[in-house]
C-alpha cells in the first residue's frame, strides 16, 4: 500500500508538471460591472488602472503602474472625461479622436510579464483586434472585440496567459474608441526557457525511474 501511495504521489507531481507546461491562453469577452471584472479567473486581485489621476491632454506615451501606452508613430491618444458614464466609461478614459492623428495601434507594455489583462471597451463601429505576445515577441492569442457602438452594458474584453510581455490593439484610427478601468494581474511565468524544458523533461524521466525501481522493489 506505502509503494501504492508513493506511485500515485509520483504520478500527481508529474501531471502537475505536465498540466503546467502545457496551459493555455484564454480570452475575455463578457458583459459585467467594475467589480465584476475583478473577479474574472486570471484577474482576481489585479491592479486596477483607471485614468483618474491623468492631467486630461493628448499623449505620445504614457506610463502608469508599469504599463506603458503608446500609439502608433506620429499618433496620438487622448485621456479625459469625454462622454463620462457612457460607452462602458466610469469617470476619465483612454481614448482615440475624431482626428487625423488618431491611433491605429495601441502598443501596450507591461514593466515585467502579466498573467492576464483586460479593460472596460466602447464605441466601436468597427473590429478592432487584441493580440498578446510574449517576452521574445511571439503572439499568443488574439481577440475580435466586439463591436459596442453605444452600448454602455459593461463590455469587458481581455486575453490571460502566464507569460504575456506585450500587446496591440489594432483597428482604424477614424473609429472613435474608448479604455477604461485597464487592469492586469502582475507575476506571469514568461516564456518558458530551453533550460526550463529541459529540467521538466529532465524531472519526468527521474520520476519515471523512481517509479519503476518502486514497482521492481
Amino acid at each position: 500500500m506505502c509503494k501504492r501511495k508513493v506511485l500515485c504521489l509520483f504520478a500527481g507531481v508529474a501531471i502537475t508538471l505536465l498540466a503546467v507546461s502545457l496551459a493555455g491562453a484564454a480570452t475575455v469577452s463578457t458583459q459585467t460591472t467594475p467589480f465584476g471584472a475583478t473577479q474574472i479567473p486570471g484577474l482576481v486581485g489585479s491592479t486596477v488602472i483607471d485614468f483618474e489621476s491623468v492631467t486630461p491632454g493628448t499623449y505620445s506615451t504614457l506610463t502608469l503602474s508599469g504599463v506603458t501606452f503608446t500609439p502608433d508613430d506620429g499618433n496620438l491618444m487622448w485621456v479625459d472625461s469625454a462622454y463620462a458614464g457612457g460607452y462602458n466609461t466610469f469617470g476619465q478614459s483612454l481614448h482615440n479622436n475624431y482626428d487625423p492623428e488618431s491611433f491605429n495601434t495601441l502598443t501596450i507594455q507591461f514593466s515585467g510579464t502579466t498573467s492576464g489583462f483586460g479593460f472596460f471597451w466602447g464605441a466601436s463601429n468597427v473590429t478592432w483586434t487584441l493580440t498578446a505576445y510574449d517576452s521574445l515577441n511571439n503572439a499568443i492569442e488574439s481577440l475580435a472585440l466586439p463591436i459596442t457602438t453605444d452600448s454602455d452594458a459593461g463590455d469587458f474584453v481581455g486575453l490571460i496567459d502566464p507569460g504575456i510581455a506585450s500587446a496591440t490593439l489594432s483597428g482604424d484610427g477614424t473609429d472613435y474608441v474608448f479604455i477604461d478601468n485597464f487592469e492586469f494581474q502582475p507575476g506571469g511565468t514568461g516564456t518558458p526557457e530551453p533550460g526550463g524544458l529541459l529540467l521538466l523533461g529532465s524531472g519526468l524521466l527521474g520520476l519515471a525511474g523512481v517509479a519503476r525501481k518502486l514497482r521492481k522493489a
